[in-house]
């Protein structure tokens, strides 16, 4: 991957209609939040962006504020599910290839560690809000007589930071 975006769902309802989690909406803070947010990457994403959202109807609405601005397609994916682990969402996204780019809506605390795992973080950190960003870049280095890839911090941003 070259990019790898990381985004926390916006804010959501305590509690859903069917009393199951993953019914849980967005609030209306919530709905402003991912449309802010959707906007400003939908300035900066390259075409070649996938979008991919755990099944939960918080992070399908998230995803989709930024779908309806870029014409991209969102897929829901099982592994991003609030019962999923890092290790599985990593398994999953974490590859060589150095010209895509993937956002990827989802969940706490998985988000944060795969975010702290990427970097070589010594603690596994809670450390996104709802509604942040964070983006994630990769890049090749010549190490030695082969390609190592470095996984540095893009940028970080908050709705609340944002016009």
């Amino acid at each position: 991957m070259a990019n790898l975006i990381l985004w926390r769902h916006a804010e959501a309802e305590d509690d859903s209609v069917s009393g199951k989690d993953i019914d849980r909406a967005l609030t209306k803070r919530g709905n402003k939040d991912a449309i802010n947010m959707a906007k400003w990457l939908s300035q900066h994403l390259p075409a070649n962006t996938q979008i991919l959202c755990s099944p939960a109807r918080r992070c399908m609405q998230t995803a989709a504020s930024l779908a309806g601005l870029t014409g991209l397609d969102v897929q829901v994916v099982e592994f991003l599910s609030v019962n999923s682990t890092v290790d599985r969402i990593a398994k999953e996204v974490v590859n060589d290839d150095c010209h895509q780019t993937i956002v990827i809506v989802g969940h706490q605390p998985n988000l944060g560690y795969l975010i702290t795992n990427l970097l070589g973080m010594n603690e596994r950190a809670s450390v996104m809000k709802k509604g942040a960003v964070w983006w994630l870049r990769q890049r090749s280095l010549e190490n030695g007589q082969k390609n190592a890839l470095q996984t540095y911090l893009f940028t970080v941003q908050h709705p609340s930071h944002l016009v």
